[in-house]
């Protein structure tokens, strides 16, 4: 039996890392979104008992990442690791931490993508996105595209996108991403679902949080399509991930009233990241690249996620959005 097929919802990360060892021990893994206690977190402690060269931690709150770093350390002082303050919510932002990044790494072998938000109000970044769009997606979108000449330069690029079950809720038609047409259609559930399934449709061809978990899918589609090796992913429902304290008591009252209407269960973030690493280690996955995985096995995508045209025409928008076009 192979390592994928042992592996389901209980799988925690750490189990992951030590079935593929090998494929951590020297290399260089960026992770977006470390904050305490949360999936990006439980993503490179997991990492750390691997023996990396390197782990770059990318997040808003540098300060807040000291634990992790103290953490990662007290696993393996001698990894190298470097924090990098990046709001995702503002491309200027994210064009100068991609270019430190570059200066001080010439190569980058795995890019997990797991920073995200919920529950905000409608509001626009300084760029004039959506502010959930731009935090879970577009700036993602940059990032990735920017960090490429150090990602291509990996003997096996691979690129993670965190998506989420919410993205099955989205239409996958980015007409009016930013709400502007029809302001009272914005709900933080519509925006999230959005933003999620744009990941899964960069990948095979990446209302408010369906809208987000939609991007991250077409996303990864779209990577699939220009050659680099991705995947999307939904991690669970984690109750501890530092997502929830950001939302109202109305709207954790709606979550819980779905979760329990849904009989669904919940992991510890060690088990919502065990996914991402399947998906960041995994070698017989390379041939699967541009899927979807849940429970650490590559699952059914959602028939908007499907859609041949959405990750091309998400890809221009996105181009459109960021004022720079990307070939490679």
């Amino acid at each position: 039996m192979s390592p994928l097929q042992s592996f389901g919802f209980s799988t925690t990360a750490d189990e992951v890392a030590n079935v593929f060892a090998d494929r951590i021990k020297g290399r260089v893994f960026l992770v977006t979104g470390p904050s305490p206690n949360g999936i990006g977190d439980a993503t490179a402690r997991a990492l750390a008992r691997g023996h990396p060269a390197a782990l770059l931690l990318v997040g808003r709150n540098p300060m807040k990442y000291a634990p992790v770093v103290d953490a990662i350390h007290t696993i393996d002082s001698s990894i190298s690791v470097s924090v990098y303050g990046i709001d995702f919510g503002s491309l200027t932002s994210v064009r100068n931490g991609a270019q430190k990044i570059l200066g001080e790494n010439k190569r980058i072998d795995v890019l997990i993508n797991s920073a995200g938000t919920a529950g905000m109000p409608l509001t626009y970044t300084a760029d004039g996105i959506e502010e959930t769009f731009s935090t879970n997606y577009v700036g993602h979108f940059l990032l990735t595209n920017l960090l490429m000449p150090a990602l291509k330069r990996s003997e096996e690029t691979r690129v993670v996108n965190v998506s989420s079950v919410a993205a099955f809720a989205a239409s996958g038609d980015y007409t009016d991403f930013n709400f502007k047409n029809e302001p009272s259609r914005y709900t933080w559930e519509v925006a999230y679902r959005q933003s999620k399934l744009v990941s899964l449709l960069q990948h095979h061809t990446s209302r408010t949080a369906p809208h987000t978990s939609q991007a991250n899918i077409h996303f990864t589609r779209a990577l699939a399509k220009r050659g680099i090796v991705s995947f999307a992913l939904q991690p669970g429902l984690i109750w501890d991930s530092n997502l929830y304290p950001v939302l109202s008591d109305e709207q954790m009252e709606l979550i819980k009233s779905r979760v329990k209407d849904n009989n669904l269960q919940s992991k510890t973030p060690s088990q919502g990241a065990s996914t991402s690493l399947v998906a960041a280690l995994d070698p017989d996955l390379a041939r699967l690249s541009g899927s979807y995985l849940d429970d650490c096995q590559v699952a059914e995508m959602s028939e908007a996620a499907k859609k041949e045209s959405a990750a091309e025409e998400l890809w221009t928008l996105s181009e459109t959005l960021v004022g720079q076009e990307f070939r490679f």
